[in-house]
């Protein structure tokens, strides 16, 4: 039976006293929040880890609030994150506090952080307090870093403009050779694990909590889940398929943007013989710039963690417009440790010739 951490936190809220010119406000405004951020998805993206929620009040009123999950590493090191699918986090603040009280509820959250646990967040940089949620941080110990997402506004007009010819022509070929239809939460988990299995992978986060995420966005029309796959004169040709689709990708908005957040291209049947499309997915990701086009919201790639997104951002999806992430890391000393033998043991044996130094 899995045991739960035993991880002591201050109290579980922390009453400060502000004076912003209102009786009482009415809690955080959620329609100008990252959909990352708003109280259902959170509600969810807990799952039914060890989630912690750390909260600031105004008398009975959340004013400000730090969500995340921790968990364990494989030597049993804990680690405190954003909630589970969740690619953007960090504090959340009332927008109509002043300065002064806004700067003050971050402290006041990040001081109830546990010394006795790693943490790292990934913040939003649009927020109108990102620079005092970046001043509060380095005040608490963390580093400070940045992850790079590309963006696509409203305004540029044709999705296909920014494109190279060569990636013109895939893409044009890949829309009169498949069909792009919309799938629901469970056909696409089915599919995802189908692709992390076949690729000897697992997943880094429930797919439990995913599924119930992705119907829910959709429910509320904050998301949209859709699939390539060989149109129907070119499905006998297709015979003995290990899966329905060549790729299917879902991406969810809020009143700002829409976010490219989550893809998975097929993998080839077993024997080899039929291999999925090789442009399904950019074919995929034009239909969702177009949509974020037609709804006017900013199109997100959701960050760049790899050299491969960001090839594939770059240069296939043809994005330029640049955004950097505010990324927060602090770091226990058995963690520190941890890094530093790890990063000695693997340079030890990345020796020319595999042999180490006498």
């Amino acid at each position: 039976m899995k045991s739960s951490l035993n991880i002591e936190l201050p109290a579980a809220s922390y009453h400060l006293g502000v004076d912003h010119g209102l009786e009482q406000v009415s809690g955080i405004d959620q329609s100008e929040l990252p959909i990352f951020s708003q109280d259902w998805w959170i509600d969810i993206a807990r799952g039914s880890s060890e989630y912690r929620e750390l909260k600031v009040l105004q008398g009975d009123v959340t004013i400000g609030r730090l969500p995340f999950v921790l968990s364990r590493n494989r030597i049993g090191l804990v680690r405190g994150h954003d909630p589970h699918w969740s690619h953007l986090g960090g504090p959340i603040v009332d927008e109509r506090l002043s300065r002064t009280e806004q700067a003050k509820v971050i402290c006041s959250l990040l001081e109830q952080l546990p010394r006795s646990v790693s943490f790292h967040f990934v913040c939003n940089p649009d927020l109108s307090y990102a620079d005092l949620v970046k001043n509060a941080f380095k005040k608490s110990g963390f580093d400070h870093t940045t992850q790079v997402t590309y963006l696509r506004l409203p305004s540029e007009g044709d999705v296909m403009n920014t494109r190279k010819s060569k990636h013109k022509r895939h893409i044009k070929r890949a829309a009169k050779e498949l069909d792009c239809v919309d799938i629901s939460a469970k056909e696409f988990i089915q599919f995802f694990e189908t692709n992390l299995k076949a690729r000897g992978k697992t997943s880094y986060a429930p797919l439990d909590t995913l599924q119930c995420l992705i119907e829910e966005a959709i429910s509320r029309g904050q998301a949209r889940a859709i699939a390539a796959m060989p149109t129907s004169r070119n499905l006998p040709e297709h015979a003995g398929r290990s899966a329905a689709y060549d790729a299917a990708i879902v991406y969810v908005w809020d009143n700002h943007r829409c976010y490219y957040w989550l893809s998975t291209p097929g993998v080839p049947s077993p024997d080899n013989n039929t291999k999925p499309h090789p442009d399904a997915t950019k074919l995929l990701a034009v239909r969702a710039m177009e949509d974020a086009q037609a709804m006017n919201l900013i199109f997100d790639t959701d960050g760049v963690t790899t050299p491969g997104s960001e090839n594939l951002y770059r240069n296939m999806f043809g994005l330029r417009e640049e955004q950097y992430r505010d990324v927060f890391q602090r770091a226990t000393t058995l963690e520190r440790l941890h890094e530093k033998c790890r990063r000695q043991f693997k340079s030890l044996f990345a020796r020319p010739n595999g042999s180490a130094a006498s």
